[in-house]
């Protein structure tokens, strides 16, 4: 069963393909901003999936840009798909702010490479180790709000199964599994269910020794998503994550430099086979 379509994902193969349009009529942002009566900027952010394209707004570009029956039709599609409202949409009081962005690329990713210096990556937890992370935060949770997370975690793993999972890659500093979580009993469950997860098909886990020393991701932890978008082109983003917010970036220079920070992490760490042997180990060395 192929998974649901994201209405940011399609917000984002409509604005490429509205950019490719523009183009062509060879017409500026700043032209089509006045036949709208909108600010370029407003242009850019339209282009770049950044906001929605209001109905009308869409017709009057259309016909600026000269767009065919077929593609006018095609773009009418998109823009209706990109107005729905996706599964994470509900929790979003409960949310870390700038993850439902994320959350909207990661719902169509094709493939999604992670690097976790602290604790196993959401997409890999089991609900009680979820639950003992979100429990310590400074300014703690309510109960409530705690479990609405964790249903939103949980739901999230979904991308992980079908037919068409994403291809999920992970390194994990060896300090993931060395750092009890919760309890002795609740770890002990994550590392299993870790070594469960690694022996999927579509998921590939390397732990990262601490005899590997110094190396290129002691900044932290990020994740790089891969979208397919089909005609409009694949696309690849980076998110970061702190304690206030969130950070997502798309530039070229941004890309580059974390895939060669996940490749040399990659290179350095343990093969997926004694990285599977190595959390085994850990389990059992459990205090």
């Amino acid at each position: 069963m192929p998974r649901p379509e994201s209405p940011t994902v399609r917000r984002i193969m409509l604005g490429i393909r509205l950019r490719a349009l523009r183009t062509r009529a060879g017409i500026t942002a700043d032209d089509a901003a006045r036949h709208i009566a909108r600010t370029d900027s407003t242009i850019s952010r339209m282009e770049t999936g950044q906001t929605s394209v209001p109905a009308r707004v869409l017709e009057r570009l259309v016909e600026l840009y000269g767009a065919t029956p077929d593609e006018t039709a095609q773009l009418t599609e998109l823009a209706k798909a990109a107005r729905q409202r996706g599964w994470w949409q509900r929790y979003g009081e409960v949310l870390h702010p700038g993850f439902e962005l994320y959350l909207g690329l990661e719902a169509e990713a094709t493939e999604i490479d992670i690097y976790a210096n602290e604790w196993v990556p959401g997409l890999l937890q089991t609900p009680e180790y979820a639950r003992a992370i979100m429990s310590v935060e400074p300014r703690r949770p309510s109960d409530e709000e705690i479990q609405a997370r964790v249903e939103a975690r949980l739901a999230r793993q979904a991308i992980l199964e079908g037919d068409e999972p994403a291809q999920y890659w992970a390194v994990l500093s060896e300090a993931v599994l060395r750092r009890v979580v919760g309890s002795s009993e609740i770890m002990a469950e994550q590392l299993h269910a870790l070594v469960a997860k690694a022996r999927k098909r579509n998921v590939k886990l390397q732990v990262l020794p601490f005899s590997c020393g110094a190396h290129p991701a002691v900044s932290g932890a990020f994740t790089m998503v891969t979208l397919d978008l089909g005609e409009a082109a694949v696309a690849e983003y980076v998110y970061v994550e702190n304690r206030a917010g969130s950070l997502l970036m798309d530039k070229t220079a941004e890309i580059e430099i974390h895939r060669l920070t996940f490749d040399a992490l990659r290179a350095d760490a343990l093969s997926p086979e004694k990285s599977i042997t190595l959390i085994e180990k850990a389990a059992t060395e459990l205090p």
